[in-house]
């Protein structure tokens, strides 16, 4: 009798415990991918940076000021004509109901190298009465922007990758400077070559070394990115991509 009492109470004091709640399944991450750019004018003539984006004759523009990539202004266009002439095409944009700017871009079947443009030659743009130059390079990979500065990698004519950064603190005395296949740019701030590629699923990497200096980009394949730049195999900084573009051969396609 005494052996039924105790399993009689201990029979209660489980029904008196509460069930333990199932664990929460593994929170899943979602990746937003960031769609790239129709273009990027790193102007040279003027303290801005601006991104175009299109869709169908929809274009939107987001423009940085270099002293420290800080938002300036974010507007809409519609797309008016295009007209081809002397080798470029110009593209209206409208806005309130009348002309109000117009992008310039070079047709690259007339540069002296047409498989150079790696990226489309955009030129110029005309915005608010602005005339803004914009920076543009052939065989050009990559090029973007920070908080701090602008940078291109490219391929010299043998196929050498280069990296140059343009920081905004040097902007107030840039100069520009012509270079082959009508391409335009300034005095760059640090120039390094011989550098390196290479990919993982999840990233593309440019690693370029000089005296004892690291300079990595990275992109991720969810449109974000980082320069880093390490002295020594120390950390000096890591700086965020506010934007960027890829370059392919194959953009005369485009």
């Amino acid at each position: 009798m005494r052996r039924i009492a105790i399993a009689f109470a201990l029979t209660l004091a489980a029904c008196g415990q509460q069930e333990q709640a199932p664990e929460a399944p593994a929170e899943e991450t979602v990746v937003v991918r960031v769609p790239p750019p129709w273009f990027i004018c790193d102007s040279i003539n003027q303290p801005a940076i601006i991104v175009f984006e299109r869709t169908g004759a929809d274009v939107r523009t987001a423009e940085y000021d270099k002293p420290n990539g800080a938002i300036v202004q974010r507007i809409g266009y519609f797309v008016g004509e295009e007209e081809g002439a002397a080798g470029s095409v110009m593209t209206e944009l409208i806005r309130d109901e009348g002309s109000d700017g117009a992008i310039r871009q070079i047709n690259p079947d007339m540069l002296a190298t047409p498989g150079s443009a790696y990226t489309l030659p955009f030129t110029s743009v005309r915005l608010d009465n602005r005339d803004i130059e914009c920076r543009w390079m052939p065989r050009t990979r990559v090029t973007g922007f920070t908080g701090r500065r602008s940078f291109v990698v490219s391929e010299d004519a043998s196929g050498d990758l280069i990296y140059n950064s343009y920081n905004f603190a040097d902007a107030a005395g840039a100069r520009r400077i012509d270079v082959s296949d009508n391409g335009r740019t300034t005095n760059f701030s640090v120039e390094v070559r011989d550098g390196a590629e290479s990919q993982t699923p999840q990233a593309l990497t440019y690693t370029f070394e000089t005296q004892g200096f690291r300079y990595v980009i990275t992109l991720n394949r969810d449109g974000t990115g980082t320069l880093d730049a390490f002295q020594n195999g120390t950390l000096l900084q890591s700086e965020e991509l506010i934007g960027y573009q890829q370059g392919t051969a194959a953009a005369t396609a485009q």
